[in-house]
């Protein structure tokens, strides 16, 4: 086999080649769709099975907790003690997955509900859609695709799983798992490659496409995947007001943790804070003892806060976006240096909402603070960028909570915590360019299903 055919993954930290996988030709995606299919049809699988398949998959990474953090950390850069996290996420969406697989159900409708008095019952069933195709990122190698697999497997469909090239070692060993529990063969393949594997797949006979990605990749996904069902959930720049009457000190806590948490490389990370001018001073001299404690290191030192970002274009991506705002005139703070991988926590003020800092999604440990005079000039700033994933306001005023829900264009609200808040069960998902359709367990299933009505 030519060496070009292989994916050489390495830490992001040592350097060190974590392993190699290969890229999978193009001319086979043909087959490998019409594998899926054939096992789709023919592989109907009892709720009680899925349920089973999806619970022992469960078990066999709860048995390996430590294993798999260890597995993300090195191969991402992620540092030890949030890839544990992740784990544990990851369990926990693939037990609610189980749990809804026995939940997929219908409804019995009466027909005599017009004047025709028709004396017929019609049987609503959700009922799986065929072949989804699962196209996940970096950043969560195994949480991500947990919300894809679970659901779509709960609800009896196959799955093709196309993992990150920066990061699919992890993810593809996840994979087999579902093997190891029971599920039969080609219900669940891995595909690896580059944009061009994954263009072929999106372009091919498969019945749906979920794809959590940039925003510029989800484009290009919507133009490949012409005519099929979509779920993408694509970028984020969610932002934190914190408003006059907040407990300055537990917001900077959750806005620190929210930001700098994966060394800022989360859809949700809260990327932006505009802070009510009359606590403006006292916030932000929270959040500089706050961020001037985080500790950069090796990702497998249980005391790092902040790991290395997953290549080299990303940091000096981050690096490009804080020296063009500092030369229009934004002030650093706190950070702002560069050491290989290792962007410094970074704070940065005097700047415009409008700057491409703030107004676009910054995917590093970079938060800039804004001032604002009043919830209406807040609301207006945080609505000023394309994406609208989820939002965070720190009050204790039920108006201004119900004011900023009604009017933040976003997928979720977050009371006195995060944007980053999520629970597996609840709906996920944004607007505008945050992407459209709803993961979170039971609301995917509705995705990767359809409904098909017996009238009798």
């Amino acid at each position: 086999m030519s060496r070009n055919r292989l994916l050489r993954i390495h830490n992001p930290y040592s350097g060190e080649l974590e392993g190699e996988i290969e890229s999978t030709p193009v001319g086979s995606i043909p087959d490998i769709v019409s594998k899926a299919f054939r096992a789709y049809r023919d592989n109907q699988l009892p709720a009680f099975d899925r349920y089973s398949i999806l619970a022992g998959a469960a078990g066999l990474i709860r048995e390996q907790k430590e294993d798999w953090a260890v597995s993300i950390c090195r191969e991402t850069g992620k540092p030890v003690r949030e890839s544990l996290t992740e784990v544990d996420r990851a369990i926990t969406t693939l037990e609610v997955s189980a749990q809804e697989a026995l939940r997929v159900e219908g409804l019995i409708q009466a027909c005599d509900v017009t004047d025709n008095r028709i004396a017929r019952n019609a049987y609503v069933h959700r009922v799986p859609i065929g072949v989804i195709l699962a196209v996940t990122p970096f950043n969560f190698p195994l949480n991500i695709p947990a919300h894809k697999i679970g659901p779509a497997l709960a609800a009896g469909n196959a799955v093709i799983l196309k993992p990150s090239p920066r990061a699919p070692l992890a993810t593809s060993r996840f994979a087999s798992l579902f093997h190891q529990a029971g599920l039969p063969g080609n219900l669940l393949q891995v595909v690896n490659g580059d944009n061009g594997v994954t263009r072929a797949l999106a372009q091919s006979e498969v019945s749906a496409v979920s794809f959590t990605g940039s925003s510029s990749t989800g484009e290009a996904m919507a133009r490949w995947s012409s005519g099929k069902k979509l779920v993408l959930e694509l970028g984020g720049n969610d932002a934190a007001i914190v408003m006059d009457d907040a407990d300055l000190e537990k917001a900077a806590a959750a806005i620190v943790a929210h930001r700098f948490g994966s060394s800022g490389q989360r859809c949700t990370a809260c990327k932006r804070v505009f802070i009510h001018q009359s606590v403006y001073e006292a916030a932000r001299e929270i959040l500089v003892r706050l961020v001037s404690r985080l500790r950069a290191g090796d990702p497998m030192d249980e005391a790092t806060d902040i790991g290395p970002l997953i290549d080299d274009r990303s940091a000096e991506e981050i690096c490009r976006k804080i020296e063009d705002a500092a030369g229009r005139g934004a002030k650093l703070i706190l950070g702002g240096g560069r050491k290989g991988r290792f962007i410094e926590p970074t704070l940065i003020e005097n700047i415009d909402h409008e700057d491409p800092l703030v107004r676009e999604e910054t995917f590093g440990p970079v938060l800039p603070l804004v001032p604002f005079n009043d919830l209406d000039q807040a609301i207006r700033m945080v609505n000023s960028t394309s994406y609208g994933l989820q939002s965070a306001i720190f009050t204790n005023r039920m108006d201004t909570v119900l004011k900023a829900f009604r009017e933040i264009e976003a997928g979720a609200l977050i009371v006195n915590d995060g944007p980053g808040f999520r629970i597996e069960s609840l709906p996920f998902g944004g607007v505008k360019q945050s992407g459209f359709g709803r993961e979170g367990v039971r609301y995917a299933i509705n995705e990767f299903t359809t409904l098909k009505t017996l009238v009798m």
